[in-house]
């Protein structure tokens, strides 16, 4: 499946194309503005990403597409994708759909303390074997 990633370079939705190509599918996206460590994460993978958010993404002829939080009513490809009917999910739901169906999930979420939430979570979950 060929999935194209609108908002590529953000921290979730780049690790979302990591897992998705890892998945053996097939990974293109845009983003305004990507830089290191995501650009460069994305090349080694061989993900192709373009700048902007143009109507010429309908281009790629994905078979899907998922869109990240940057991508509101009013953005041209959005716009497109709207008025031809294409398909379209956003990128928590296809985590869920396609990689997490299935599998019990602990997430941490919030501002402030994630990182030693997940350090504490992770220590009594492999403590508690």
């Amino acid at each position: 499946m060929h999935v194209h990633i609108l908002g590529i370079g953000g921290t979730f939705m780049a690790g979302l194309a990591l897992i998705a190509r890892a998945a053996g599918h097939k990974v293109t996206g845009c983003d305004a503005g990507v830089y290191p460590p995501m650009s460069t994460q994305l090349a080694e993978q061989g993900i192709q990403f373009i700048e902007g958010f143009g109507a010429d993404q309908l281009a790629f002829k994905p078979d899907l597409f998922i869109v990240g939080n940057v991508i509101t009513r009013g953005t041209p490809v959005m716009e497109a994708i709207l008025n031809r009917g294409l398909p379209y999910v956003s990128g928590p739901q296809w985590l869920g759909e396609q990689i997490l169906q299935g599998r019990h999930v602990v997430a941490v979420a919030g501002t402030h303390g994630k990182t030693t939430t997940s350090s504490m979570l992770a220590w009594i979950l492999e403590d508690a074997g």
